[in-house]
């Protein structure tokens, strides 16, 4: 029998030793690409993870700083509605003196 050639992707396998070993060679290469695979998919997660984390803290950040800010509208809003009222009141008093005043 003759000596098997180093490079195994060429073989055009004949006896049942070299279909084995070039099926060998075959899933030997698919379960290194496979590892490279995994590697890269569980760094692609891990980042997607980190990114998630990083988007959820933001997030939650933003809500606070709207509550935040709706209290202060809120506050500014009662507080214009009050200074209304005292003009009001303040207008109508005027008025009251000036009727006062023109009719002295």
């Amino acid at each position: 029998m003759a000596s098997l050639p180093s490079d195994l992707s060429d073989l055009h396998p004949q006896t049942t030793r070299e279909w084995f070993m070039f099926l060998n060679t075959k899933i030997d290469t698919i379960l290194e690409s496979q590892a490279e695979d995994r590697e890269t998919l569980i760094a692609y997660m891990e980042k997607t993870n980190d990114w998630i984390k990083c988007h959820d803290r933001d997030v939650l950040a933003r809500e606070k700083l709207v509550e935040k800010h709706t209290e202060k509208i809120e506050q500014l809003e009662k507080k214009v509605n009050t200074w209304s009222l005292t003009n009001t009141l303040a207008a109508i008093g005027a008025f009251i003196t000036a009727l006062f005043i023109k009719g002295s």
